[in-house]
């Protein structure tokens, strides 16, 4: 059954995140961040990124031209001087699996030139495929980074804000507060604007799965909205994937709990045998078969079968010049 799935955040040094490294990791590249002087590499998730592509506004400035992810971006974050900026915005999408697959770059590339590009963003787009849903199938999708200026002749312009006014109508809520709107609901920071575009992404994919010939259908409401009484999945991301490491977490934190424990015995057991020489003889023999008794556990909690016969350990008491 297809979905609606679609999310937008910011990027921001305020997260202590990184412009170039958030490129690179979703294109699966090598990238220079000079502002932190090093290497952000990803080249092995390559083979991850079905296909990736840059997107300029038509009417983009001269100094555009012929620019790579690497320059772009490089660009971008030099225009932010603040050590709190917000950096770009990172939009995620998930493409319906009924589209055929010839059509997915073309569909998305489309959405976001309508809905993005025009607008005066630079937008990034990495098509990914190798995520496997709960069920086992295909989860395609595609992460696209948008610039958070617009570009102008000699560089970036102001960023595209709004503000929350008092609603010129006089809407009140019930208890007297007056109801606040976006003074600039064509802002790119404005939830109208991004509600706009979860709209058209709807329209958008639906049309592609009528063309495919399928009659499944995406729905960008809630389910308060459809009508439903039961509460909506959050979106699991690593955690999903957490199920199958945590068998493995827990089977390597036992290992480090019994290796831990076998250090601490040993430890005993050597300030206990370096005595052997100053207690008596009956408590030599004592400390000897109570680590004897020990290994003999420990031997018996091994996933494998013992081979071959036990190793005996002597219980004859030990004499002052024994060799240790």
């Amino acid at each position: 059954m297809a979905q609606f799935s679609m999310g937008i955040r910011v990027v921001s040094r305020a997260k202590g995140q990184s412009i170039i490294a958030a490129a690179a990791y979703r294109a699966g590249e090598r990238l220079w961040d000079e502002r932190l002087g090093m290497f952000h590499d990803f080249r092995h998730k390559q083979k991850e990124v079905e296909h990736s592509e840059l997107l300029f506004p038509a009417d983009a400035p001269a100094w555009t031209k012929g620019m790579d992810r690497q320059a772009f971006w490089g660009a971008a974050d030099s225009a932010e001087v603040r050590r709190d900026a917000q950096l770009a915005r990172d939009l995620r999408i998930m493409i319906p699996r009924e589209v055929p697959v010839a059509d997915r770059v073309p569909l998305v590339r489309d959405y976001v030139l309508r809905n993005f590009v025009a607008k005066g963003m630079v937008a990034d787009i990495c098509f990914h495929n190798y995520v496997t849903a709960s069920d086992g199938l295909e989860q395609p999708h595609a992460h696209v980074l948008f610039s958070m200026r617009p570009l102008v002749a000699e560089g970036f312009g102001n960023k595209s804000r709004h503000e929350y006014v008092k609603d010129p109508s006089g809407r009140t809520h019930p208890d007297g507060r007056p109801v606040m709107i976006e003074s600039n609901p064509n802002s790119w920071n404005s939830a109208a604007f991004f509600e706009r575009s979860r709209e058209d992404w709807e329209k958008t994919a639906n049309a592609a799965l009528e063309r495919a010939g399928s009659s499944a259908r995406v729905d960008r409401r809630s389910h308060l909205e459809k009508g439903l009484s039961r509460l909506p999945q959050p979106m699991l991301g690593a955690a999903f994937h957490m199920r199958e490491l945590y068998g493995r977490f827990k089977d390597r934190f036992g290992q480090y709990l019994a290796a831990r424990h076998a250090r601490e015995v040993e430890q005993r057991a050597k300030v206990a045998l370096d005595r052997l020489d100053v207690i008596s003889p009956a408590e030599a023999m004592r400390t000897v078969e109570r680590f004897r008794a020990w290994f003999d556990r420990q031997l018996d909690h091994l996933p494998i079968g013992r081979e071959g016969p036990t190793p005996q350990l002597s219980t004859q008491s030990p004499s002052p010049d024994m060799e240790r």
